[in-house]
């Protein structure tokens, strides 16, 4: 696919606030993501939401993953995700780490389609992603 069409799923990682911050969460989704052979564009993070959601818009990226920690997630969460899918309406977004059971909803509703963590099912994720993008049926 990606001789022929010259072309690769894209993911953006919206890597919030400082690199300590970020980075555990944005290297586990690395390697997660480039299994499937992914191009996943990195940054060193940004400072507001709003820097996040336009480099995301740069990007053209096929998926979106917020990737920061437990505690700054919900406040960057509700505010980021929607700002996501508007700025690219045919984009996943997910959220790395696994959410706590008092916020799934809250998540859900803010616009986290799914997760990566520990617990995802790297092949289904890899696999739905290859789908949306036309590269396998």
């Amino acid at each position: 696919y990606k001789a022929e069409k010259n072309d690769n799923v894209k993911i953006f990682l919206a890597n919030m606030g400082p690199i300590p911050q970020h980075k555990a969460r944005a290297d586990f989704t690395t390697g997660f993501l480039q299994v499937g052979a992914f191009e996943v564009l990195g940054n060193d993070g940004f400072k507001t939401v709003e820097e996040a959601a336009d480099a995301a818009r740069a990007s053209g990226a096929d998926a979106v993953v917020i990737c920061s920690t437990d505690a700054t997630y919900p406040e960057i969460v509700p505010a980021l995700a929607p700002k996501l899918h508007e700025v690219l309406p045919k984009a996943r977004v997910f959220l790395a780490g696994a959410a706590p059971k008092d916020l799934l909803e809250t998540y859900k509703e803010a616009g986290i389609d799914e997760y990566i963590s520990v617990r995802a099912n790297c092949y289904e994720i890899l696999e739905s992603l290859q789908k949306q993008k036309g590269m396998i049926a």
